[in-house]
């Protein structure tokens, strides 16, 4: 689901903050390793932090029964992402997982649980946001099914995609604001 915010992209933002707080004089604590890395950069005009390990509370929605968290080749399998500045802010948590159950049934789970956030837009291939606003993109693997509930400030996602004769789903949370006290 690269056009949401992928780990490589976060991991590229990070990189940009830490050469931004380098020529700025800024603060740049990076605590852990691997799967339990966890980076604080505070600037002046706004910080940001990144966290390897990621609680399945943050994101809103029930683990699907039986599913484990499915590892990167880098093994990490989430990050919760924060970027604070006075124009804007956004949070981003992400947690992979695998279910040996096939995508069908896991797609049926999420329907149920996405309906608490409201209408749920399904999606074959890629989902993108585009100013705070959803669409079903026409790029992406055509056999990776998004869903999608949620507000202009907050959305839910599950994508899933088959894994051999189970699946591999990731469990995503948005969050935005314009100017701070907007939200």
């Amino acid at each position: 689901m690269k056009p949401l915010l992928s780990l490589h992209t976060s991991w590229a933002w990070l990189l940009a903050g830490a050469l931004l707080a380098g020529i700025c004089g800024c603060k740049i604590e990076k605590k852990g390793e691997g799967a339990h890395k966890q980076v604080d950069i505070e600037t002046p005009v706004g910080s940001l932090h990144v966290n390897t390990q990621v609680d399945p509370g943050d994101i809103g929605m029930d683990v699907y029964p039986g599913a484990t968290r499915a590892e990167d080749e880098e093994g990490k399998h989430g990050a919760n992402v924060v970027i604070d500045s006075s124009l804007f802010g956004a949070k981003v948590v992400a947690i992979k997982y695998r279910s040996n159950d096939p995508p069908g049934k896991v797609l049926d789970f999420y329907r149920k649980q996405l309906k608490a956030y409201g209408d749920v837009t399904e999606c074959d291939g890629s989902v993108t946001f585009v100013h705070g606003n959803m669409h079903c993109a026409e790029t992406g693997s055509r056999d990776e099914t998004n869903l999608v509930s949620g507000t202009e400030e907050r959305y839910h996602v599950v994508s899933v995609k088959p894994d051999g004769g189970g699946s591999k789903f990731t469990l995503v949370y948005i969050q935005t604001r314009g100017e701070k006290g907007t939200q």
